[in-house]
């Protein structure tokens, strides 16, 4: 696995032949991204001064021992979040958390899309404490969540059915990428509209060109599938 930037977009590129379909995917949302958006990253920036407690638990949810993890979350995080963090499959994650996507994603990214949340949050409070933490956080949070997902996809066996699944990690990471470098890689906020409509329409291109893949590798297969056994 290799990664590569699209106009500071974290994009990356595989080389198994069941991760093409969301390798391009993932291409034509970043280059649909670079056409759409007029404001991205801005310039340098003066040193700004961080919320340790924040800093401290962002650098060990990516990198340490759940268990290890959860003892630097702040002490009153919960009282602002409204939920005490939980570990999910191994990961420090906001319990209530979703992948919040207009479209459908595979099962097994929930426990990597509850981690990330729980990282956006403690974003959000970082900033809610008068101390906003510099691009760093949010890219090492989106760069966890890129690797958890393709990570869940491995144990799927079947060809077309993992093609599927890096396909879709690919279109969800890609689209996480693209609203990060909107707001400049600083406290998420809600937006509306970017990337949904795009990813939509990917999602179902990603599909189409697995299933063309999986037919010229293998002749005999006449597109006779079923769409949950592809997603499932």
């Amino acid at each position: 696995m290799s990664v590569h930037s699209v106009n500071g977009m974290r994009i990356t590129r595989v080389k198994d032949l069941s991760r093409s379909a969301g390798t391009w995917a993932a291409l034509a949302l970043a280059a649909t991204a670079a056409i759409t958006v007029t404001a991205g990253a801005s310039g340098a920036e003066p040193p700004r001064t961080e919320n340790s407690n924040a800093s401290r638990a962002i650098a060990t949810v990516t990198t340490a021992d759940a268990s290890d993890a959860a003892t630097t979350i702040p002490s009153d995080f919960a009282a602002f979040a409204g939920y005490t963090p939980t570990v999910v499959d191994g990961y420090v994650a906001n319990p209530h958390g979703d992948c919040s996507s207009p479209i459908p994603l595979p099962d097994e990214f929930d426990s990597a899309c509850k981690a990330h949340d729980l990282g956006y949050d403690l974003l959000r409070y970082a900033h809610s404490h008068g101390t906003e933490l510099g691009p760093w956080a949010r890219q090492v949070l989106d760069g966890q969540l890129d690797e958890r997902m393709h990570a869940a996809c491995e144990d799927r066996t079947s060809f077309l059915s993992r093609g599927y699944c890096f396909a879709m990690a690919d279109v969800a990471v890609t689209a996480v990428n693209g609203n990060s470098w909107r707001q400049s890689y600083l406290t998420p906020v809600a937006e509306s509209g970017f990337g949904y409509g795009t990813a939509g329409v990917l999602a179902v291109s990603a599909l189409g060109f697995t299933l063309m893949r999986s037919r010229r590798l293998d002749p005999s297969n006449e597109f006779s599938f079923s769409p949950k056994a592809i997603a499932a």
